[in-house]
């Protein structure tokens, strides 16, 4: 497949899109680095002292998961956490990694509900870039240990290293085998049965993000949540429900509930706080919008603009059939 050209020879701006925003977190990584953003402060910050202790944002290759939600991992801004900045450079890698993830696998739903084929262009893109994050975020963890026979036993006997490892080697797979050759090589029904991993590699990065943040887990509930919606689709489209407002608006309601379930389950195992106490919680705008809000705010949002924009522009028959 050409690069940043369709088929025709054609400049595609789905891929160029796709393009910038993998490029994105690695400019916005390059300007922290520039800017101070991972130097170490003057006094020990969020999780300083607890970097070390496991599951609260030990080093290692999740991080907080394949993205954390640590200061230094979001949009830029926050104050730097802890003393290590490779340590602030895993995490802001491991964020954006999982991003891209979330965003690739929302690449199929997306070209459906808005009728846009041609974005299907940009998965290819995408998941690479989200691999290559994946790739860099490991690379600085292994500099950070020092020692390979160090890193080799901290994955083996920390859990959620393992987890992590795990996935890591799944979406190693997924980036080998992501080029036209493979698919002629290993047949299409073998090539894509092998690309089914993606969905078990990411729940595990998501599962390794939870067992990271044992107190404030808004993030991994939320990247959860958005994985459930996008699942839930995929399950709905199997059985021909992929498409409609009505649908869709269940399947957001659906998702935030699960995303509210799923936030009061962790900690309750995890902390052992009442469950019904954080469900409560979802209901109160007191501080901020909780993560199944916003999940399910986020599928109604899909939910109309897919209902005009498909009034606007229909699904061919054949393919509104198949919808």
């Amino acid at each position: 497949m050409p690069f940043l050209r369709e088929n025709s020879g054609k400049l595609s701006p789905e891929k160029i899109g796709a393009l910038l925003v993998v490029l994105f977190p690695l400019g916005l990584l390059l300007a922290q680095a520039l800017g101070g953003g991972f130097a170490a402060p003057d006094a020990p910050g969020l999780g300083g002292p607890g970097l070390d202790a496991p599951g609260l944002g030990a080093p290692g290759l999740g991080g907080p998961g394949l993205g954390g939600s640590a200061p230094g991992g979001a949009l830029g801004g926050e104050a730097a956490l802890g003393a290590r900045p490779l340590i602030q450079i895993i995490l802001f890698v491991g964020d954006w990694a999982v991003r891209l993830l979330l965003v690739s696998l929302a690449v199929t739903p997306a070209r459906r509900l808005f009728n846009w084929p041609k974005l299907l262009l940009t998965r290819r893109t995408l998941g690479l870039g989200a691999a290559f994050l994946i790739g860099v975020h490991f690379a600085v963890y292994l500099v950070d240990t020092g020692n390979l026979a160090t890193a080799a036993s901290e994955i083996v006997l920390r859990i959620y290293l393992t987890i992590g490892f795990v996935a890591l080697l799944a979406f190693a797979a997924l980036s080998a085998t992501s080029w036209d050759g493979a698919i002629r090589r290993l047949g299409g029904p073998r090539w894509n049965l092998l690309h089914q991993l993606v969905y078990p590699a990411t729940a595990l990065a998501l599962l390794h993000f939870f067992m990271q943040q044992k107190l404030d887990v808004t993030q991994p509930v939320l990247m959860t949540g958005l994985f459930v919606w996008l699942m839930g689709w995929r399950v709905m489209q199997h059985y021909g429900r992929g498409t409609g407002f009505l649908n869709l608006s269940a399947l957001a309601a659906a998702s935030g509930v699960l995303t509210a379930l799923i936030e009061a389950g962790w900690y309750a195992a995890a902390t052992g706080i009442d469950p019904g106490r954080v469900l409560a919680a979802n209901l109160s705008f007191t501080y901020a919008i909780s993560p199944s809000w916003w999940v399910a705010g986020a599928g109604i949002g899909v939910a109309v603009v897919s209902e005009i924009v498909l009034r606007l522009r229909p699904l061919p028959a054949r393919r509104a059939a198949r919808a």
